[in-house]
């Protein structure tokens, strides 16, 4: 029930905003946070027999002075759906042993609203590549958080 209370009362925030344009859609970045993988050059690394967490999906609006919130997120795995919440801040489990050792894509479908804009769906991929063991973790050639990254979907109208 504080699922829906929470949904309805995120729909309305939104409903009594103008839209200067039905065709304008979110703009916004997504801070995303995770524990028990590493990103290493635009790769998400998780040791198979560790917990994986996502722990937050944050709507930043790139416009100024605007107002963005992400309302659920749906991840999946090569294709197939793996989790969803509509819970904030977003985050998902997965316990060991859940993926498989080798290279796979992690997929995020988001609901974004921005105050102003047309509710819209966020669509993000990225490589996730499971190793037996954290010494295959390459070393990074960037300095950048390992656990906190910044991602830009692709976003479309619903």
């Amino acid at each position: 029930m504080k699922k829906i209370l929470f949904f309805m009362s995120a729909l309305l925030v939104f409903a009594f905003s103008s839209c200067s344009d039905d065709s304008d859609l979110p703009l916004v970045d997504i801070d995303t946070t995770c524990s028990g993988a590493v990103m290493v050059d635009g790769t998400l690394y998780v040791v198979q027999d560790s917990t994986f967490e996502i722990t937050s999906v944050i709507a930043q609006p790139i416009r100024e002075g605007k107002k963005a919130m992400v309302t659920s997120v749906v991840y999946s795995l090569d294709g197939w759906i793996i989790g969803s919440t509509d819970v904030a801040p977003f985050g998902v489990t997965f316990e060991p042993g859940t993926f498989s050792v080798g290279k796979h894509l992690l997929g995020m479908q988001m609901m974004i609203a921005e105050e102003g804009c047309t509710p819209a769906v966020g669509y993000y991929a990225r490589d996730l590549v499971v190793v037996s063991s954290a010494d295959e973790i390459p070393a990074a050639t960037t300095p950048a958080s390992r656990e906190a990254f910044k991602i830009h979907p692709t976003i479309q109208a619903q």
